[in-house]
């Protein structure tokens, strides 16, 4: 947490909700960095909130950090950070899963995790969940690739994988087979 404040200053907020003593989720315009409760408040993870809107050459997080963004956007599809050559697509896996009328996808490739909303107004009736359980997979990889946007990216000192194990009914493809599909 020091080492944070240090190389960043102080942030543009943090919020006090769950924190006994310090504030240990401190955000500075897009970046929400969390700590551990317990000293020395180790980084747990960080995240780029609000990635949808990043657009241009860099983000500008605080006045001592310029996320440079190498050609992506809010735009970038799953299947271009896929081939974007950032990890072998076979070290990547691709979830999906529905929650009430939308449909969630996330890439996990090691410490990163890539959430993507899709825009489901494709789906004639709204019902998200029937449509994936109805659909086949090359069917949905289809659909949603090019619907969805990103929403957020995080990155943590461990290997990501599945945003909340158990809360959804998550799908499971490996970055390879997900590519294979949007073609």
């Amino acid at each position: 947490m020091i080492d944070i404040a240090s190389m960043l200053g102080p942030p543009d907020g943090w919020i006090t909700e769950h924190a006994e003593t310090i504030p240990v989720y401190w955000t500075f315009g897009k970046l929400e960095i969390s700590f551990d409760e317990e000293a020395p408040h180790w980084m747990n993870w960080f995240q780029i909130e609000e990635a949808g809107y990043l657009e241009g050459d860099f983000e500008v997080l605080t006045d001592r950090l310029v996320l440079s963004l190498d050609g992506f956007s809010g735009e970038t599809t799953p299947s271009e950070f896929l081939t974007a050559g950032l990890w072998a697509p076979e070290e990547a896996a691709v979830f999906y899963a529905a929650l009430s009328d939308e449909i969630l996808l996330n890439i996990c490739a090691g410490p990163v995790q890539i959430h993507f909303r899709v825009d489901t107004d494709f789906i004639e009736d709204g019902d998200a969940q029937k449509y994936l359980t109805n659909s086949t997979v090359s069917r949905v990889v289809s659909d949603i690739d090019s619907r969805a946007t990103l929403d957020s990216i995080y990155s943590y000192p461990q290997p990501a994988f599945e945003e909340i194990p158990g809360a959804f009914n998550w799908n499971l493809l490996s970055g390879r087979d997900y590519l294979m599909l949007t073609r």
